[in-house]
């Protein structure tokens, strides 16, 4: 049963977006405005998908969320496929920077392009570049998600921090808003084929502004943005909690 619901959450992700999705971004490019085909996407998954699977998503720090601006850029941990449902259902629109093997699929590559996302290979100088083709989405108000793990956790503990994400922020000067995604993993696991029902917690950290981070190195902005997020899991909350019980008793 539960690999049937999983089949089924996929498909009415797909199928509603094939419906609903390629006219609305169809809509917004004859307007010139690409950017706003993604809230086609927060309707898609708040109004029809999470409540026809019985999702209910609780949002912590949601004052945090910049209001009436955007071109800024979200940074996540990365446990499900649903990660990106959620930041649309929650969060904001938003183009994400997402595997280069995407775009081999022909409709899927023309949805990509005029969303807004950013391909990623593995090659890294196929990457060349990207920083500027970033900074010129963000010009054009674009919203920008990273999943700086670079793939799924299979345990919910969070992977380590790739540089990428990182080194651009350096280069290009963006803000950062923090996210913490938990129990994604739970509800839409990566290591089974399964769907099960239930809460989601989202955690949006308060913003951290270019100038902010200016005078830090890359490598300590990553380690800081990895903690800050890691902070607000439950067995990341669990361990802190162990050792401040531990200082106490000893």
């Amino acid at each position: 049963m539960r690999a049937i619901l999983a089949f089924l959450y996929y498909l009415t992700v797909f199928v509603g977006m094939m419906i609903i999705g390629i006219e609305y971004m169809a809509y917004c490019g004859l307007r010139g405005h690409w950017e706003y085909g993604t809230n086609v996407c927060h309707f898609h998954f708040k109004y029809i998908v999470f409540k026809l699977f019985r999702l209910k998503v609780s949002v912590e720090g949601a004052e945090n969320i910049p209001q009436g601006r955007n071109g800024y850029v979200m940074i996540a941990n990365h446990q499900s496929f649903m990660d990106t449902n959620v930041i649309w259902h929650s969060i904001a629109r938003a183009a994400f920077l997402a595997k280069a093997s995407l775009w081999h699929f022909p409709v899927f590559h023309w949805v990509m392009n005029h969303i807004g996302c950013i391909p990623v290979y593995k090659t890294p100088r196929k990457n060349a570049g990207m920083g500027e083709v970033l900074r010129s989405r963000l010009a054009q108000g674009y919203n920008i998600a990273v999943f700086p793990e670079g793939h799924r956790t299979e345990d919910g503990h969070m992977l380590k921090f790739q540089n990428g994400i990182f080194r651009m922020a350096k280069e290009q000067h963006f803000d950062i808003l923090p996210i913490t995604l938990v129990n994604t993993g739970e509800h839409l696991p990566k290591v089974k084929w399964a769907f099960y029902p239930g809460e989601i917690k989202v955690v949006v950290h308060p913003l951290v502004k270019a100038e902010d981070y200016a005078d830090k190195p890359m490598a300590e902005l990553r380690d800081e943005m990895h903690d800050l997020i890691e902070s607000a899991l439950p067995y990341k909350q669990a361990e802190l909690a162990a050792n401040a019980a531990n200082s106490k008793e000893a």
